[in-house]
């Protein structure tokens, strides 16, 4: 195949495909992915203790051509896309408010959908599955540690699979695909783990995208070095298996930023998970639940950590939806003097009122745009389905608006002949 094709020569994409390998994060990147993914505070001071300053590395990059919307008008391959091409919720970024009435506390929180195709959420989205990813991987580490007593303590690394692109593996179902990657794992030595699939590699200078299919695994197993020799003897697909330089991920941190930096361009459908889990690590092979039974201090105080973060610190009671009484006295300026308003903040009986879902209200969220006349604050309220629908209506109504049987017997036909 040409390279106006978009496909590369197999043989030049075992060298370049292979270059990968500088998953590391900067010490500011792995700052602000900590503080995305919900670390503890105990595990900052560790991470900033064992990380150090680092030239910038592509994760930052990566992350900055999704959301300066680069990607957003790349024609999808099979339904596939990179992250932050899809459009955002109306209450996505937009600011909330939680609160106790009884002592006066608030919290402001701002709205994320969770999707890794949104163009607003998406960086936090990939902190979050990252997160998962580390987390789920640790606690199994965790667990063969405590059923062997101490005798096997065995650590993920990071292994790239790529499958020719000649190769008559691409003319298969999904469902056959799936069963011969499975085979293949097997053989390769691999037992479990989490696949990342990645359509395109890009070009380390400009990040141009290139059609390559390949995945990345966070697994565990020991590869074969004759692993490709192996499938090719016994079920005729040219593939390789090969693991990083460095790929063996000796800390949690390692396996979040190696995830992190995959999730920032791997393949995004509307239909479909970005991140699977498959061999003793598939989830109906064992449950985030059991997992949990193995965690140790770090995981414990980090999620009493976010339990305090969802109540009030002085009665520790839950916090409440709530929204703003917009007949309170200067209430515009009493918001404006709060400097962070994701952190804990006192306001005055009044100010936040909550919200009354028994009586059909709706969570307020709030955009603040800065005009000559001071702060414009604007409510929004989250769309149902319905309301999307009628949106995409009246924006393209030649796409989207309902036609009549008798205009559509009506419609003349365009002849391109």
């Amino acid at each position: 195949m040409s390279e106006l094709s978009g496909y590369v020569p197999f043989s030049q994409s075992k060298i370049d495909l292979f270059d990968e390998t500088n998953h590391e994060l900067s010490k500011q990147e792995l700052q602000e992915a900590v503080k995305l993914s919900g670390y503890t505070k105990k595990e900052k001071s560790i991470v900033n203790k064992e990380i150090e300053n680092k030239p910038l590395t592509n994760t930052g990059r990566m992350w900055a051509c999704a959301l300066m919307g680069i990607w957003k008008t790349m024609i999808d391959i099979d339904g596939l896309k990179l992250p932050a091409t899809f459009d955002s919720y109306n209450i996505c970024g937009k600011l909330g408010f939680k609160s106790c009435s009884v002592d006066g506390i608030g919290k402001g929180f701002f709205y994320h959908c969770g999707r890794i195709g949104c163009e607003v959420c998406a960086k936090r989205a990939g902190a979050r599955i990252a997160k998962k990813i580390e987390r789920r991987v640790t606690l199994y580490s965790l667990r063969i540690q405590k059923l062997s007593k101490g005798r096997r303590t065995p650590l993920a690394s990071h292994v790239v699979e790529a499958v020719n692109p000649n190769s008559e593996f691409w003319t298969y179902t999904k469902e056959k695909q799936n069963r011969l990657l499975k085979r293949m794992r097997r053989i390769a030595g691999i037992s479990g783990g989490c696949v990342i699939s990645h359509p395109w590699r890009f070009d380390k200078s400009d990040l141009t995208p290139v059609y390559s299919p390949h995945k990345h695994l966070i697994a565990f197993g020991w590869v074969k070095e004759d692993a490709t020799e192996l499938i090719k003897e016994k079920l005729g697909i040219d593939v390789i298996y090969f693991k990083v330089r460095n790929g063996t991920l000796r800390h949690r941190v390692d396996v979040f930023a190696v995830a992190y930096y995959q999730l920032s361009h791997c393949a995004v459908s509307h239909r479909k998970h970005s991140l699977q889990w498959f061999g003793n690590l598939a989830n109906n092979k064992i449950s985030n639940k059991t997992l949990a039974q193995y965690k140790d201090e770090e995981y414990i105080l980090q999620d009493e950590e976010i339990e305090k973060s969802k109540c009030c610190p002085v009665c520790c009671e839950r916090l409440t939806p709530a929204r703003i009484n917009t007949e309170f006295a200067h209430w515009r300026e009493k918001l404006n003097l709060i400097d962070n308003k994701e952190d804990f903040f006192e306001f005055d009986i009044g100010l936040l009122l909550s919200v009354d879902f028994m009586a059909g209200e709706k969570i307020p969220y709030y955009s603040i745009e800065k005009t000559a006349l001071g702060d414009s604050w604007q409510v929004h309220y989250k769309q149902t389905l319905k309301e999307r629908k009628e949106i995409r209506e009246l924006a393209r109504p030649d796409l989207y608006a309902k036609k009549s049987n008798d205009e559509m017997l009506n419609q003349s036909l365009t002849s391109f002949c």
